[in-house]
């Protein structure tokens, strides 16, 4: 029969050379039959397999998809004159578009021989392609929202891929609805992943944290990289159903690998996990939380500052030596939840944050502290969090633009409403994996939002990945989720459920929660040392190990920057005593003392002026004018003040009023 039809008629007057040049358009990697005839027919079924007729169709341009499109709606025939007009292009244009087409041997032509116009010579598609191209489009994302229940509940048993029933176990005779409750049941999709190759998982995966949608290109580009076969790994997960091979019209012929919603469903809960690369370092099972290390970070940073000063280099930028030694006097949270941004320093996303706070500035080549910081440092630990916090999310809907320093470049500020989405699914699932919160975000936020265009796909996606990135990352710096490696599985820490459920915090430290030893080293055993307990050990002590017990160490530097952070010294004794189970020793006590009433403080202020008066009279007299309005830093002398750079103008005009005669130094 297939020896009547007119695309073998028309593959026949071809040479055996002529065919194998066919067959590599189609990208038939391996020509079938022995002999001419033979291979006619296996290339006319290759030519009628969905898969390599997807791989045809997706190379064409929007103008020969037009056309394509518009005969197979014509029922298969339309003459050069209609297909111009339709298309609204000359026919010797249209004839090189038809060229195309029939040199994949989707179109034949039958010449007018009555006339001298070859306007009214006729196209056709072959029979074979009539009913098997889908000349569909994909109203409201639906090719995007495929249910296997959904559409396979009519169908037949032997309709359904022979790979798909003997993995599943399909017995003979059974009814569809009785094979897709077993099929779609839990045990066995995960029994089928779990088959699955690493190779194929890792596919999967891909497909899964691009929101479950993505190009047949895309992922093609991605096997072909990671030197596997497209033509085999997509037709083995889709012959599984695991995925959908799906094409529609939009310009183009748009084909895209999509994970049905059963299997979706499935993967939030049971994620697959990416398999390891030889030679990558696997993280060590553990369970990580920052607690309230960054915001102590932010006290360390400003006390740095107004200790040390901290030098921009030409560019601008901050200097390495200044990296380096401002990541050695903080605290060094975890950020190891996206590798590639583990390797941020510190100060870099403290700078922007007190920029925001309005405490930083630029003078000349160097960051200098704008204000009065004594009062921010002495606020409790958790408004200082619900202060930051705050700043950051709403730093995106401010129109700043700082200099470089004082911005996140790095791992720029999150946008508040993916942050919340974030956060929103962490409650639902209690415990989740990053990929299931790309895949949820990318789904919601993208590929079904009213403005999606595939075109664009991949630019808004990896926009939208950066915001996620983001959001995590601030979420784990923050110390609101705790994060459980190597798998990445995400919870909200004990701080988080306080923040956003209002949930109380334990205040309270057991008895023997720490250990002092003779060397003034202390032991803390956090599962009976409260988060406030841990902060203020880390606030007056150096943090000197961490592996599920913490060692600090007491010593002098470390108590007075604990006090110039803003603690309170009787606060930690008192925390000491009723953490402890001995008594604390009485040379500590008296060391405790003795360091907290001798801080060795020199205070030098910029842009402050002296104004001095040869009377006494003459300044009490001015003082009495200017006292109360906050103009005076401080008295230094009967004669000498020192004032306000910036209410220079309005001491003068005051000193004039009382007629006094001024000497302006500058």
């Amino acid at each position: 029969m297939s020896q009547e039809t007119v695309l073998y008629q028309e593959l026949e007057k071809l040479d055996l050379n002529e065919i194998k040049k066919i067959a590599s358009l189609w990208n038939i990697q391996k020509i079938p039959g022995k002999d001419k005839k033979s291979t006619i027919l296996g290339l006319m079924e290759i030519f009628q397999n969905e898969f390599y007729l997807k791989g045809v169709l997706e190379k064409f341009t929007p103008l020969q998809v037009n056309i394509l499109t518009s005969i197979l709606k014509n029922k298969g025939v339309m003459t050069l004159g209609e297909i111009s007009r339709k298309v609204n292009i000359p026919p010797i244009n249209v004839e090189m578009e038809l060229n195309v087409l029939r040199k994949y041997y989707l179109l034949y032509q039958r010449k007018n021989r009555e006339r001298l116009t070859n306007n009214l010579d006729k196209y056709h598609t072959y029979d074979e392609y009539q009913k098997l191209i889908k000349v569909e489009t994909n109203p409201k994302g639906e090719k995007f929202k495929y249910s296997i229940e959904k559409t396979l509940h009519k169908a037949t048993l032997a309709e359904l891929p022979e790979e798909w029933k003997e993995a599943v176990g399909a017995k003979k005779g059974e009814h569809i609805e009785t094979f897709l409750k077993n099929a779609l049941s839990a045990e066995v999709l995960q029994k089928l992943i779990d088959e699955l190759s690493d190779f194929d998982k890792d596919v999967l995966h891909q497909i899964y944290i691009h929101g479950g949608v993505i190009e047949a290109e895309t992922i093609r580009n991605y096997i072909t990289v990671s030197r596997g076969k497209f033509e085999q790994t997509i037709p083995h997960l889709t012959a599984l159903y695991l995925v959908r091979d799906l094409y529609y019209v939009e310009d183009k012929f748009i084909r895209v690998i999509v994970i049905p919603k059963e299997i979706l469903d499935h993967l939030q809960f049971s994620p697959i996990l990416p398999p390891v690369k030889k030679g990558t370092r696997v993280r060590q099972e553990k369970i990580s939380a920052n607690g309230l290390d960054f915001f102590l970070n932010v006290k360390k940073l400003i006390s740095y500052i107004s200790r040390k000063g901290l030098n921009l280099a030409k560019s601008g930028k901050i200097k390495q030596a200044d990296h380096k030694r401002t990541e050695t006097e903080l605290l060094s949270p975890d950020i190891e939840i996206f590798p590639e941004k583990s390797q941020v320093y510190q100060i870099e996303l403290i700078l922007p944050i007190l920029k925001l706070l309005g405490y930083v500035d630029i003078k000349g080549e160097n960051v200098i502290l704008i204000q009065e910081t004594d009062e921010f440092l002495k606020k409790d630990i958790f408004e200082i969090m619900k202060l930051v916090i705050h700043e950051v999310n709403e730093a995106r809907t401010r129109r700043l633009n700082p200099p470089e320093v004082f911005t996140a470049t790095e791992v720029p500020f999150y946008e508040k409403g993916i942050l919340d989405k974030t956060v929103k699914l962490i409650m639902a699932h209690g415990k989740i994996n990053t990929s299931v919160i790309f895949s949820h975000i990318i789904r919601d936020h993208l590929v079904f939002s009213p403005t999606f265009q595939i075109k664009t796909y991949e630019e808004d996606l990896a926009d939208l990945r950066k915001e996620i990135i983001s959001a995590i990352f601030y979420l784990q710096l923050f110390g609101l989720i705790e994060v459980e490696y190597p798998q990445r599985n995400l919870s909200l820490s004990e701080l988080g459920l306080h923040y956003f459920n209002h949930e109380p915090l334990v205040t309270v430290t057991e008895k023997g929660g720490i250990t002092i030893n003779p060397d003034f080293s202390i032991i803390a055993f956090p599962d009976r040392v409260s988060l406030h307990g841990i902060h203020l050990l880390k606030a007056f002590c150096e943090l000197k190990d961490y592996d599920r017990v913490y060692t600090f160490l007491l010593t002098k530097d470390s108590f007075q920057l604990g006090i110039l952070l803003g603690y309170d010294k009787e606060t930690f004794i008192h925390f000491l005593r009723e953490s402890s189970k001995a008594d604390l020793a009485q040379n500590l006590l008296f060391l405790l003392d003795d360091w907290g009433n001798n801080l060795p403080i020199v205070t030098i202020t910029e842009d402050s002026v002296l104004l001095r008066t040869k009377d006494s009279q003459v300044m009490e007299l001015l003082l009495g004018q200017i006292k109360g309005k906050k103009f005076v830093l401080e008295e230094v002398s009967p004669t000498g003040i020192i004032i306000e750079k910036s209410k220079v103008m309005e001491v003068i005009a005051i000193a004039e009023k009382l007629n006094m005669i001024i000497r302006l130094n500058r």
